[in-house]
């Protein structure tokens, strides 16, 4: 009798066991599908550290939790951690090939910007047999697969006479630094950067949650032949907004863009002179005397990069208004006696149906640089194109060219006046202080200026 009494306690205690077992495993599981929402709620709002966090504590509960190593690879991505990114996407590939639609796409980005040609071409194919036409489309899929065809063979040759120097930690930080600018003379660098210096101090909740844009200048200490260290402090230049360096003008004077909550429109081109009390004048819209032709260059749509010629004749910039190709396109207008023209569009051998994203026009006047991601002969993402001839015969756009175009992103490019130096804001694996960095580029073997 007293077997009998125990074996019914056991059975009772192991069915206890195994319920609460299952009670606690199916907690445990509606606790990572309410985390794995929160995740990806933070990610859609651009909030991509918090959303990686909450992806990572999924992790560590469940390391086999497919649809968090998908987020965590998305995120690593967005953070430009290939490496991290391509370890977490792998995992997810492993344990649940259908873990997320767009799993192969994610993939087949990562090799890409790694460099890996196969492994990219075979994912970005196995996502063609998936993916709906909508998003192959979106994606850009077929020109992907161009550009890897396009860089595979164009990095064959690694000996270059280019070489690329980065900056250095006094003007670079472990924030982005991009847009770098050399006035004419040389003497002054312009360029934006968003660290926790930046005024305000405050980053964007309603977009990516990085700290808003600054611009900062250096001088050249010819004495210590040096760029002596940066500053922000430019009177009005800087708001607790967007700001961010464009291009000097021919008098030293400079063309900036400004996102400023209920001032500006998407985004807006402007110009600040220097004045005879050492101090900086308030922005004003690019053209602000003429308001007509100022009001047709900032749009209501997005402008957000600009270059004008040593001679004032022709402005170039970039806007994303509706009669563009792609996203972003480059338009310019013409000075008519003391007017301008209405904006024209640069046209379809330089305009893409991708991101034209930043365009300059050398003081030379004879070679229009500019950054694009929607050619078929692409290393792969952005990539920096020029053409030479004149504003009204620009020949076709020439690639830039290995090693200053890489798979990664190559989007603001500035040029010295005697051409032999580039200015690239950029993600080369050269003394990189942790994002884009300012990397100065020797490119006289180039000889633009004899094209």
């Amino acid at each position: 009798m007293k077997k009998k009494i125990t074996l019914l306690f056991f059975l009772l205690n192991i069915g206890i066991i195994i319920s609460y077992g299952q009670k606690n495993n199916v907690l445990s599981k509606t606790k990572s599908q309410i985390k794995l929402t929160e995740a990806k709620q933070f990610f859609f709002q651009g909030n991509i550290k918090t959303a990686l966090l909450s992806f990572k504590e999924i992790i560590a509960l469940n390391p086999l939790n497919a649809k968090a190593q998908f987020g965590a690879a998305s995120c690593y991505y967005k953070l430009k951690d290939y490496k991290n990114a391509q370890y977490h996407a792998e995992i997810s590939l492993e344990n649940d090939p259908k873990a997320d639609d767009e799993l192969h796409y994610l993939l087949g980005e990562i090799y890409f910007r790694e460099a890996q040609y196969e492994k990219a071409i075979n994912h970005y194919e196995r996502y063609q047999g998936i993916g709906t036409k909508l998003k192959l489309k979106e994606n850009q899929i077929e020109l992907k697969l161009k550009q890897i065809n396009y860089s595979k063979n164009a990095t064959k040759d690694k000996n270059s006479p280019i070489t690329i120097t980065n900056m250095g930690s006094k003007l670079n930080s472990k924030g982005p630094e991009y847009a770098p600018s050399i006035s004419n003379d040389g003497k002054y660098l312009m360029f934006t950067s968003r660290r926790p210096d930046t005024k305000g101090g405050n980053v964007d909740q309603y977009f990516d949650h990085q700290y808003f844009s600054d611009i900062y200048l250096s001088k050249w200490d010819s004495i210590n032949s040096s760029w002596s260290s940066p500053s922000n402090k430019l009177g009005k230049i800087n708001t607790d907004y967007y700001d961010a360096s464009l291009s000097f003008k021919p008098d030293n004077s400079i063309i900036i863009y400004r996102n400023i909550l209920d001032v500006t429109k998407s985004g807006d081109i402007y110009e600040a002179s220097y004045n005879k009390n050492d101090s900086w004048n308030s922005p004003k819209p690019i053209l602000y005397k003429n308001k007509e032709v100022s009001n047709k260059i900032n749009s209501s749509y997005f402008e957000s990069s600009a270059s004008i010629t040593q001679d004032e004749s022709y402005i170039y910039f970039v806007s994303e208004r509706a009669s563009g190709l792609g996203k972003t396109d480059i338009y310019y207008v013409k000075k008519n006696d003391k007017t301008y023209s209405d904006p024209i569009h640069l046209g379809d051998d330089i305009n893409t149906n991708g991101d034209e994203k930043c365009v300059f026009i050398h003081p030379s006047g004879e070679i229009l640089f500019f950054t694009s991601n929607g050619r078929e002969d692409s290393f792969g993402s952005y990539d920096i194109y020029y053409c030479t001839g004149g504003p009204e015969n620009w020949s076709k756009p020439v690639n830039l060219g290995y090693p200053i175009n890489t798979t990664l992103e190559e989007k603001t490019i500035n040029v010295s006046s005697d051409g032999n130096t580039a200015y690239v804001g950029g993600y080369y694996k050269i003394n990189n202080q942790g994002d884009a960095d300012l990397y100065k580029i020797n490119i006289s073997s180039l000889k633009l200026l004899t094209k």
